[in-house]
């Protein structure tokens, strides 16, 4: 669903499910989100491939650590990239924002093994 940013600047959460690989994704219809709706496109797709979310529902802050894309940094803060399910770059304890695009973006171990990407178990 596209929604015009003047008229509706906040979207409800979009949603997917693994059962019947379906998804509802709300977007703004301007140019100037391409990239970002891209990000959010993408992290709906990773539901139905049984990725889970990797942020907090009451803040939309990522979960530490597999809602972090480098949870070894030092410092920890600020994040260079967002972990495609916790949804934002963490700026710090307390802040993170949505990607600009999806070369902000980078799949994490968690998410890679439930999508597939990554076998679970040792020796593997």
């Amino acid at each position: 669903m596209y929604y015009d940013p003047i008229t509706n600047p906040r979207l409800s959460h979009s949603t997917a499910l693994n059962k019947g690989r379906v998804g509802r994704v709300n977007l703004f219809g301007d140019s100037t989100y391409a990239k970002q709706n891209l990000v959010i496109v993408a992290h709906e797709l990773l539901h139905t491939l049984n990725a889970t979310d990797e942020y907090d529902l009451n803040t939309n802050l990522p979960i530490y650590p597999d809602g972090f894309a480098e949870p070894d940094k030092t410092p920890l803060y600020p994040q260079n990239f967002a972990e495609l399910m916790g949804g934002r770059i963490p700026i710090s304890e307390t802040q993170a924002e949505i990607p600009k695009s999806l070369k902000h973006t980078l799949i994490g171990e968690k998410t890679a093994r439930e999508i597939g990407w990554l076998r679970s178990g040792k020796g593997h």
